[in-house]
């Protein structure tokens, strides 16, 4: 059956500007109605809708941010008929609501002598700024899922640990319900910050806020590893994935900041609570490029037998370059004392390079000796 909407010509350039100018007018007018009925300008109209634009207190502020997130939407909308490079629609759309929600602010101070909150001003100011990140959010998406495994390596790499005898190991006791305490705890106290790179990873490059690397997990299924996203959009279209070295150039200035203080990881609080992953663990490799290393490792699949960690044994007493081969070295030691008082002492281990050691001038990236004794196996 035919669709009639495939043959029937594009909007033209006119067209676009012309209906992105009626989204944009309207939700203008809804913006003035909602100024209108909550001014003392306007007090004598006796709007017939009141209550719906200003229900309570609370719901004042959630209406004025919606209302400029809705108006930040539309203007992005309009600037489609324009040849505005694909970043700087995004933001033009954000800021030119901002700066009307920062205008009416400021109107009502001093034209009207009324004294307006300052949440008025925070409240428009967000929703300006959400506005912009759901058009580039319903446009690019929210997550960017690059080269992702094919299903024949998917099925390679699970056949591999079977036929290895990868058998998944049981968890220390207390182990997961200290992962779902911490890692509900986090999501809940560190949501600003959530929040402010989210925010800051938009204004330099406006796309997809997480980066989605697909890892091989416990007993080496495939799955989703969230990070925000630290690198160029699309930096992976040309290379493929490829490890980062210092200096990369597709690095973002924030992503910098963002790697160095281990923040891109925050994601990963939803892969702990979703069982995917644990506080204390191998790290999780890439699907495919586990993959390789187990068609010249066979053993490398029993770093598998554990959900993978945030923070492991090779990246606290080894450093990012370490080869495949002494990454299993350091991850087999793990398994041999795994504890929950061994992983809450690489925890606090991985916290203190995190933000001690790595700050250090000329710090050769490994923890001294006296700190890193293993004591007797745990198993």
């Amino acid at each position: 059956m035919s669709d009639d909407r495939l043959s029937s010509p594009r909007p033209t350039l006119q067209r676009r500007a012309q209906l992105g100018g009626a989204y944009f007018l309207l939700v203008l007018l809804l913006a003035w109605l909602a100024w209108f009925t909550n001014h003392p300008a306007g007090a004598l109209a006796s709007p017939p809708i009141p209550a719906l634009v200003w229900p309570a207190s609370g719901g004042k502020w959630l209406g004025l941010a919606l209302l400029y997130a809705l108006l930040a939407l539309a203007a992005e909308r309009f600037l489609r008929a324009f040849p505005l490079p694909r970043g700087w629609r995004y933001r033009a759309a954000s800021l030119g609501a901002l700066g009307l929600a920062a205008l009416d602010w400021g109107m009502t101070a001093t034209a009207f002598s009324y004294p307006v909150p300052a949440a008025g001003l925070l409240a428009g100011s967000c929703g300006a700024l959400l506005g912009g990140l759901v058009a580039s959010g319903l446009r690019e998406g929210v997550w960017e899922n690059n080269s992702p495994p094919s299903q024949e390596i998917q099925a390679a790499v699970c056949e591999a640990h079977r036929a290895n005898g990868a058998d998944e190991l049981h968890d220390p006791p207390g182990k997961r319900l200290f992962d779902l305490c911490l890692a509900a705890a986090g999501l809940l106290f560190l949501a600003p910050i959530w929040g402010l790179s989210t925010f800051l990873i938009w204004i330099e490059d406006p796309g997809p806020i997480l980066f989605v690397k697909n890892s091989t997990g416990r007993g080496g299924t495939n799955f989703h590893q969230f990070k925000f996203r630290t690198m160029v959009r699309g930096a992976e279209e040309n290379t493929g994935p490829v490890l980062s070295g210092e200096g990369d150039t597709r690095v973002l200035a924030i992503g910098r900041l963002l790697r160095k203080t281990a923040l891109d990881e925050l994601p990963q609080l939803v892969n702990i609570l979703r069982g995917e992953m644990s506080f204390v663990g191998p790290r999780p490799q890439r699907t495919v490029l586990v993959h390789s290393y187990l068609q010249r490792m066979p053993e490398y699949c029993q770093r598998h037998r554990v959900r993978p960690g945030l923070a492991g044994l090779a990246q606290v007493a080894g450093d990012y370059y370490l080869t495949p081969r002494q990454k299993l070295r350091f991850d087999r030691l793990y398994l041999q004392h795994a504890s929950l008082g061994f992983d809450l002492k690489l925890l606090l281990l991985a916290c203190l390079v995190t933000f001690g050691y790595r700050w250090k001038k000329g710090w050769n990236g490994r923890l001294p000796r006296r700190l890193l004794r293993l004591g007797s196996p745990a198993r």
